[in-house]
């Protein structure tokens, strides 16, 4: 056998295979960390937005069902059982399980900031036709029970809204010409539509996840399908 027959790598060589080598799986590795990464981004948004379709739903269920009563002010004065503002919203629905004779409940949406993040919160209270309603301390905890009633409140976190803001727009009954209004406070009748809006923002997860959410009443379908 000739000596240019039995020759093999020399030291150079291996560590140049070597080094290609390392890079290719280098690029290889990298490749694939961005795919899982890109994966996992997906994954996260689909969850994100099935979850803000859930919320949204859930909205729409206990806005629509608000009803239109007469209750007294704190004054003596007649209140309709449906208040409200830019950023918040007070009215009265019957309770997720409550039958035509069930338990009515306040429900409350609002904004609260929490460690210099906002979140949407819901509060539910018994409503009590008897009782005086002051929207400012309807849900005050110092001031439940000072009529001697034990009510319980319930705070529920819903969303964080990152550095977004609730905006809520109230839309006029068809018998005028329809009206946009930024709050409902001391109106004799519910609106016909609640608007739910969250502002864009520069920070997850609300930009890009909540489009706005349009709720008819039902109270005011009812009263069509009748005439």
């Amino acid at each position: 056998m000739s000596r240019s027959a039995a020759r093999g790598f020399t030291l150079i060589e291996l560590l140049i295979a070597l080094v290609l080598t390392g890079l290719i799986m280098m690029l290889l590795f990298g490749g694939l960390r961005l795919s899982t990464r890109s994966w996992d981004s997906s994954e996260r948004y689909q969850q994100q937005v099935s979850e803000q379709a859930l919320l949204q739903q859930r909205l729409r269920d206990w806005i629509s069902q608000a009803l239109s009563r007469r209750v007294r002010g704190p004054n003596g004065e007649v209140l309709s059982t449906f208040w409200g503002d830019r950023d918040e919203l007070i009215f009265m629905a019957p309770g997720r399980d409550s039958g035509p004779s069930g338990a009515l409940y306040w429900y409350r949406l609002y904004q609260r900031e929490e460690q210099g993040r906002s979140m949407l919160m819901l509060a539910i209270r018994l409503f009590d036709q008897e009782e005086a309603v002051d929207w400012n301390r309807l849900f005050a905890v110092d001031e439940v029970g000072v009529e001697g009633a034990d009510i319980q409140i319930d705070e529920y976190p819903l969303m964080s809204l990152g550095d977004g803001q609730l905006e809520m727009q109230y839309w006029e009954q068809p018998d005028q010409l329809p009206v946009v209004r930024s709050d409902w406070i001391d109106q004799p009748r519910l609106p016909r539509l609640v608007e739910v809006r969250v502002t864009e923002s520069e920070s997850p997860p609300v930009k890009g996840y909540w489009p706005p959410l349009a709720i008819v009443l039902e109270e005011y379908n009812h009263a069509v399908r009748q005439r």
